[in-house]
């Protein structure tokens, strides 16, 4: 019987010499706790506590169900985190980590499912587009809630995936509702994606991305329009006849072929030059019955022929 006591004696003096060398070398580092979180549209903010030797908390963050080691990662020395240009309306997960030295961190505590509150853009975007030439285009932009701060756009070839596109964006400084884009190819179709963002202090806070798919214009698109009507006279006599047309872009010159039943268009069968999108001719008489106009854009390039109008 005193055998067995002392047998028990001995296994508590190894057990609580073994705690107590545990405890002096500092292996134990204390679980972070969480205290109180609070959440805006692009931001949250977590007070927690640190216990026995933390000395720095690492916390990860990422959209709930996100993999550890793959999200946005502070480390602080404050009992505080405050994590901006967060998405609204999203639900994150956060991990903290005590950190008490380069060997030694506690186990992890998780903030499942924090959700952002609703940002202001709440709106929808929208834009217009317009060529003046065959490798720029300009977008007019709208928003149909309030104003935004900017806009973003992001464009690519048709088909292409959001997020691999050339993003631009207007002011920040102004509210800017246009914006001219420049390096197109000519009659090439491309996706635009446009969104407001309404607050520069919140680049996150967002309208969802509404998608347009433009085709851009020769670069020298031809005159459209075409009409011609008598000013004076008749044709039997000789008329005065005004021609006239529209132009997307601002030409140097026209040309303008005044033709007879069967006649192709030729610059120099009856071949008349204008700096404006319209001409006034006379002594035209019944046997012109039509005509076709073009676009010069430069010395050496020209649109197709528009026509033949017939009148």
């Amino acid at each position: 019987m005193k055998t067995t006591i002392k047998i028990l004696l001995l296994f508590a003096s190894v057990f609580l010499i073994s705690a107590c060398s545990s405890e002096e070398s500092g292996d134990s580092c204390g679980k972070i706790t969480i205290e109180n979180y609070t959440t805006e549209p692009t931001t949250i903010y977590v007070l927690f506590n640190k216990r026995n030797n933390v000395n720095s908390t690492r916390i990860e963050i990422g959209p709930t169900g996100f993999n550890q080691g793959t999200g946005r990662v502070i480390t602080t020395s404050d009992n505080t985190v405050y994590f901006e240009n967060l998405n609204p309306s999203t639900t994150y997960d956060l991990y903290f980590t005590g950190i008490c030295s380069d060997s030694n961190e506690s186990v992890v505590t998780k903030l499942s499912s924090i959700t952002t509150d609703q940002g202001q853009c709440t709106g929808v975007a929208s834009a217009t587009f317009s060529q003046s030439t065959g490798t720029s285009v300009t977008l007019s932009l709208s928003y149909n809630s309030s104003s935004p701060s900017y806009y973003e756009v992001e464009y690519g070839p048709v088909g292409f995936t959001l997020g691999s596109g050339t993003r631009v964006n207007t002011s920040t400084q102004f509210i800017s509702n246009n914006i001219t884009l420049s390096g197109f190819q000519s009659n090439t179709t491309y996706d635009f994606y446009v969104r407001a963002v309404c607050s520069s202090a919140a680049p996150t806070d967002t309208s969802n991305f509404i998608k347009y798919t433009y085709t851009t214009v020769s670069s020298c698109p031809a005159p459209i329009n075409l009409n011609s009507y008598i000013t004076s006279g008749t044709c039997s006599t000789g008329a005065t006849r005004m021609f006239t047309w529209d132009s997307s872009i601002n030409a140097q010159n026209y040309t303008i072929c005044v033709v007879r039943a069967g006649d192709q268009p030729s610059y120099t069968s009856n071949a008349f030059t204008t700096s404006t999108t319209s001409k006034s001719l006379s002594n035209v008489t019944c046997s012109f019955i039509g005509f076709y106009v073009r676009a010069n854009c430069s010395a050496t390039e020209s649109s197709s022929w528009s026509g033949p109008y017939y009148f």
